[in-house]
């Protein structure tokens, strides 16, 4: 049995390479070249928006050992996943909801006893949450943003020689991929405003829990590679197909006009 080695794409890991599949002969006819007008002469990373995200967590720590004082609690917070999908009942793009998974990693030293060494203990306290967010600019999906895979969505049929139904032996259809600019995300700044709470005492007075209830404040940056807006001119007599999300209609919709 082969081991799933797991999937994280686009943000901290890299996807791990697929099976190798079986190959086939093919044949390879003429190639036509098609220009198509784009929508600017220069290609940007445009800022969408600088925000705040704010969230409370709440964790019971287990000490390795009884403690009779702590001495300090050094944190950081590490994100492990900011994903922004677009708002599908906002049709300007401008709002997105953010999906966030990180950690805050916490280094606590302790001590005992009224003498002795320093104890220290490190742990992760995982959050995740999800924000819709307001942005600055919006966000641009010029090809469009949606594919189609699937053969049956376009499909293709002829009708068969006795003219009652679908030709058995024949089959077409049309599918199409459209890879869009993802709306990436920057980590700018973090703030932990937070209560610890001691408890489970022994007969001397030493706790080894320790209850964490946190204002967790996430600073981030929102942008997408765009074009800037000034069409580049055609040359005379070498029309080209113009794609927007405004105006002519997207790639997808020139795909689906290949089949009538």
């Amino acid at each position: 049995m082969k081991k799933n080695t797991g999937c994280g794409c686009n943000d901290h890991h890299d996807c791990p390479e697929g099976l190798a599949c079986d190959k086939v002969k093919s044949t390879v006819g003429s190639t036509n070249v098609t220009p198509f007008e784009v929508s600017g002469t220069e290609e940007i990373t445009a800022v969408l928006a600088d925000v705040l995200l704010q969230t409370q967590v709440e964790a019971d720590i287990k000490l390795p050992s009884y403690a009779r004082e702590v001495k300090n609690i050094r944190k950081n917070i590490r994100l492990t996943q900011c994903k922004a999908l677009p708002n599908s009942l906002d049709p300007t793009g401008l709002s997105v909801k953010i999906m966030i998974e990180g950690f805050v990693h916490k280094n606590i030293q302790y001590v005992e006893d009224c003498y002795g060494v320093l104890k220290d203990y490190a742990v992760n306290v995982p959050f995740r949450f999800f924000q819709l967010v307001q942005l600055e600019r919006p966000v641009e999906f010029p090809l469009g943003e949606f594919s189609s895979k699937n053969s049956s969505t376009f499909e293709r049929r002829e009708i068969a020689k006795d003219g009652m139904g679908a030709d058995p032996c024949l089959a077409g259809s049309l599918t199409f991929e459209v890879f869009t600019e993802p709306v990436q995300c920057k980590l700018l700044a973090t703030a932990i405003n937070e209560w610890d709470f001691f408890t489970n005492h022994d007969n001397w007075g030493r706790f080894d829990k320790i209850t964490e209830k946190m204002d967790v404040v996430i600073a981030i940056k929102l942008f997408q590679k765009q074009q800037t807006p000034e069409p580049i001119p055609s040359p005379s007599g070498f029309p080209r197909p113009t794609f927007s999300t405004t105006s002519n209609g997207t790639i997808a919709d020139f795909f689906r006009g290949m089949i009538g």
